[in-house]
């Protein structure tokens, strides 16, 4: 059993949290990686592995959440501050029919996008707050870093992507709760190696 904060997590739960539980726990969590970014880490783990591939497709509008960053010891600070300050990501979209998606961002970060992508023809107007940008598709299939648990992989590497940066990103997500999923972001380096960088949460109530 992993303690943080006061808010306990057994294995036990697997496959049956509730929602309010799982928001206690990366409540806690949060206060964690303030303290000891490494046993908030730990911690996040633990809640990723305690939940499977969601039990129905994901479709429509998604709210993103970035939880914690785990780049290198110089970057991962420096990327906290940054997030903190500003986060343009907003979410996700699905289409459970096309087994495909979008990211979702706030509409004053497009010239800045535009600027750091300026390749890049799919940056498509949502409404007056929120552009799409970035497709993704979709598949299930063993965790990168957790090969025991099956997952929704998030893969970016089409051809409509900055092939530099984008197309080298997959997200993992699992189902920790009803309507409530934490993912774990991978990143391919250029020498070759994937790392995990990143976790985040998706919860269907955009809309």
């Amino acid at each position: 059993m992993n303690q943080v904060f006061g808010a306990k997590f057994d294995p036990k739960w697997i496959g049956d949290i509730s929602l309010e539980a799982a928001l206690t726990y990366l409540y806690a969590v949060k206060m964690t990686l303030k303290q000891d970014h490494a046993r908030g880490l730990a911690a996040l783990n633990d809640l990723f592995r305690t939940g499977d591939s969601p039990t129905q497709p994901l479709h429509g509008h998604y709210t993103g959440e970035l939880i914690a960053l785990d780049i290198a010891p110089v970057l991962t600070p420096i990327g906290q501050k940054l997030t903190a300050w500003w986060m343009p990501w907003l979410g996700k979209t699905f289409d459970a029919t096309q087994a495909c998606g979008d990211n979702l961002f706030a509409h004053r970060s497009l010239p800045l996008a535009r600027l750091c992508f300026p390749r890049y023809r799919r940056f498509v107007h949502e409404n007056a707050q929120i552009y799409r940008a970035f497709a993704f598709r979709t598949w299930i299939g063993p965790g990168k870093t957790d090969p025991d648990r099956q997952v929704l992989k998030i893969d970016y590497n089409l051809a409509e992507n900055p092939r530099a940066t984008v197309r080298r990103v997959l997200d993992e997500l699992v189902q920790v709760a009803k309507g409530f999923y934490l993912g774990k972001a991978h990143l391919h380096w250029w020498w070759g190696q994937w790392q995990m960088v990143a976790y985040f949460t998706l919860r269907h109530e955009m809309r």
